[in-house]
């Protein structure tokens, strides 16, 4: 993995994630959001960095709804690999499902269905609370 730099751009991005740890967002409204700051940032620059915080695991990288493009989430320094996510189809929002019971899931699924499941990469979709309270 290659050095982590901590360049005037990537506290730039990383502060902006961390403001909005509730959203996913293209790469393209990340840039927008960044140029409407102090000082430009370049699309290449903002892909370069995302990546390597994806590959670092402090951003996840999802694809977007119905879109052929990805969108970008901050998850920090957790361990997102590990637990299921819950989109929902509404607002957009994930949550991290760090459970018990889908640890469960996982188990009777390997060990009944003989299929090994890539946690991390599963993601289950509906509504969230706030959108069906709406």
């Amino acid at each position: 993995m290659p050095a982590k730099y901590n360049t005037e751009g990537r506290e730039r991005l990383v502060k902006f994630l961390l403001n909005n740890t509730d959203r996913q967002l293209t790469a393209e409204e990340i840039t927008a959001a960044l140029n409407s700051e102090q000082s430009a940032a370049s699309k290449s620059s903002v892909y370069r960095r995302l990546s390597r915080m994806c590959e670092e695991g402090s951003v996840r990288k999802f694809r977007a709804e119905g879109q052929n493009s990805f969108v970008y989430q901050y998850v920090g320094a957790g361990d997102c690999g590990h637990h299921f996510h819950l989109k929902c189809v509404q607002c957009g929002g994930l949550v991290h499902l760090d459970c018990h019971l889908s640890d469960e899931l996982l188990e009777h699924i390997r060990s009944e269905h003989h299929f090994k499941i890539d946690s991390g990469r599963s993601i289950l979709y509906g509504l969230c609370a706030r959108c069906t309270a709406n």
